[in-house]
């Protein structure tokens, strides 16, 4: 089904600009997403650090793997063309978005900073990008729809008990509310070990110990959040944990309820129920695109859950071009993996990618300014995608796919 197109933007500043506005000293103080994973350790608990940085394995091979293959990906410009603005817009499933990346779903951005989601909602909606809304997050679907009508999406995780009767009923909310895309999660089949979670102990709500209590105590800026927002906690859950459930009792709901991944079987349900555009997310094999095209989606988010779940997965763009080959022009391909600049995301769209999303720098960002830190990190993506097209040659995103690249690692299936 086709959205109605949503209105342009203002006209972005150009980086660099403005040096002597606030946004022009975030510019020269913030000019990387590294930058602000500094900040962001340093202002937030390490625990909520800790949960957002922290991967599977015990060094963390799958996330590393994910930004390294990035970097290896090779891009030849072509110069000699004249002077242009390069287009970043995209259409997505009918809708019109200003830039080729978003949010990818998080659990919990409260987490890192208190009151996250809403921050993200606002920032999203004003430039424009999707906000994928985790079914994890700590906000409802319902605020989050009023806040970023015209950009968000909603994310769902397997919850098998009566028949999918929970996540049925999410889907009507989130319909009913008015989401564009209803992603269904399938790469995360069983629960991993994430060993930063293990050493700190990680459970919603906070469990007071003499750590926790010194590391809110030495981020005041954190804590002054979490008084204004509340406990982060999983409220798109909370209707169905019992009448006026606490905080602990709606997170062990959570921690029964949700189990395995998506069956094929389950995913054609949710498209006969579904009238708007379905993503499944977490697909890193060519066989199980077609599956899912048979199946009719609308979008394969090739990701392997930012290295998160299984350490000895391939990076997601190594799988990337593979995909969108078998997929070709019969649904959208979205590319979620390690995203860290402009270079990164036209890297995705000639590997074959109509468009990207990201998780961890929205978090980092967040950690390091707050309320500030997601427009940001908009204007940083805007800028850079832009100048990234300029410098290879191409006046937008559909010409990105004819780059001449080097791909050392790509992987070749059958």
């Amino acid at each position: 089904m086709t959205d109605q197109a949503v209105a342009k933007p203002a006209a972005p500043v150009a980086w660099g600009s403005g040096a002597n506005t606030r946004e022009g000293m975030l510019r020269r103080w913030y000019p990387t997403i590294e930058d602000l994973r500094r900040r962001a350790k340093r202002r937030v608990p390490s625990f909520s650090y800790d949960y957002v940085d922290g991967a599977a394995g015990e060094t963390e091979p799958n996330a590393a793997r994910n930004v390294s293959a990035l970097n290896a990906v090779e891009i030849v410009p072509r110069f000699g063309v004249e002077n242009f603005t390069a287009s970043t817009e995209v259409e997505l499933f009918g809708r019109r978005y200003s830039m080729p990346i978003g949010i990818a779903p998080m659990g919990l951005p409260g987490l890192m900073w208190p009151g996250g989601e809403e921050i993200l909602a606002k920032a999203t909606q004003k430039a424009r990008v999707p906000f994928t809304l985790g079914s994890s997050a700590g906000a409802p679907v319902e605020r989050m729809a009023e806040l970023a009508p015209d950009v968000i999406w909603f994310q769902l995780y397997r919850m098998p008990r009566n028949d999918l009767a929970v996540n049925f009923d999410m889907a009507k909310r989130a319909e009913a509310c008015g989401v564009h895309v209803l992603v269904l999660t399938l790469d995360v089949p069983a629960r991993t070990k994430r060993p930063r979670e293990l050493r700190n102990d990680l459970v919603i709500p906070y469990r007071p110990n003499l750590k926790t209590v010194y590391e809110v105590a030495t981020s005041p800026m954190w804590l002054m959040a979490l008084l204004k927002a509340g406990q982060p906690g999983f409220a798109n859950y909370k209707r169905y944990a019992g009448e006026n459930p606490k905080h602990a009792e709606v997170s062990g709901f959570v921690k029964r309820e949700v189990s395995g991944s998506f069956t094929w079987e389950e995913v054609k349900r949710f498209r006969d129920a579904w009238p708007r555009a379905l993503v499944v997310k977490g697909l890193l094999h060519p066989e199980d695109a077609e599956k899912a095209i048979e199946l009719g989606v609308d979008g394969i988010q090739v990701s392997n859950h930012g290295g998160r779940q299984l350490e000895a997965a391939p990076a997601a763009i190594d799988v990337l071009p593979a995909i969108a080959k078998q997929v070709g022009d019969r649904a959208t391909v979205l590319f979620d993996g390690g995203v860290r600049s402009g270079v990164d995301v036209v890297r995705a769209l000639a590997l074959g990618a109509k468009t990207t999303l990201t998780g961890r720098p929205w978090m980092y960002a967040l950690g390091a300014l707050g309320d500030e830190g997601p427009n940001h990190l908009c204007e940083f993506f805007q800028e850079e995608i832009r100048a990234a097209l300029r410098q290879c040659g191409v006046r937008n995103l559909s010409d990105a796919r004819n780059l001449t690249i080097r791909h050392p690692n790509a992987y070749t299936f059958g």
